[in-house]
């Protein structure tokens, strides 16, 4: 039997993979971020799931005694989802405990100007790299002592971000299972940045700090 190949279907057209992905912290001043590793400008993390970058519009029904006939429906005030992310626990892998331990210090437990004046949000970036193509040359190098060159098809750009939750997963001795920490962050809005193509050039480019 002939073998049908389809000729329209190429990487251009395959629709973006969701399972390579990395996650970098910008704080919004890194001096206020005693929650990042050696003093760092910046992180970058693997998750192995991240969920909830969604945005809503509520709508406000309108109805009028001249145009009866059927309701308006007018643009309210818009929402976007917390989003949650997940990983595995490794040792000496404690910021995300550490922010949110600034965080009450910051709002619950200060009791001096300079614990007030301290800002714990930051912007957060998600790159959707490309699959299977691994180093392609999109230029992604926030990994410290790495030289990824991943083509990046989306990123998005989380606004204001800060740590609502901070949980575990149960201990179990009859688990066969990892230990797990899942951290749901709150926001203020997010943009996204497509690829143009599967060149260098066209890797989705990062947003201005």
């Amino acid at each position: 039997m002939a073998t049908v190949i389809n000729n329209r279907s190429t990487l251009e057209t395959d629709p973006i993979r969701n399972f390579r992905f990395l996650v970098t912290f910008k704080p919004l001043n890194s001096g206020d971020a005693t929650w990042l590793p050696g003093g760092a400008q910046k992180v970058t993390v693997g998750f192995t799931s991240v969920s909830g970058l969604a945005v809503t519009t509520d709508s406000i029904p309108y109805r009028e005694g001249g145009y009866n006939t059927t309701v308006h429906q007018i643009p309210g005030q818009t929402t976007f989802a917390p989003i949650s992310l997940q990983r595995g626990v490794v040792l000496g892998t404690k910021q995300h405990w550490d922010w949110m331990r600034q965080l009450f210090a910051t709002v619950q437990g200060g009791t001096n100007r300079a614990n007030q004046a301290t800002n714990f949000r930051c912007d957060v970036e998600i790159a959707v790299l490309s699959h299977p193509i691994a180093g392609s040359g999109g230029g992604n190098t926030e990994l410290t002592g790495a030289n990824y060159t991943d083509h990046v098809s989306m990123r998005f750009q989380v606004y204001n971000a800060w740590p609502t939750n901070v949980a575990y997963s149960d201990l179990n001795a009859g688990d066969n299972a990892i230990f797990v920490e899942q951290m749901t962050l709150v926001h203020e809005g997010f943009d996204v940045n497509w690829a143009t193509d599967l060149t260098a050039n066209g890797s989705a480019k990062p947003f201005a700090n």
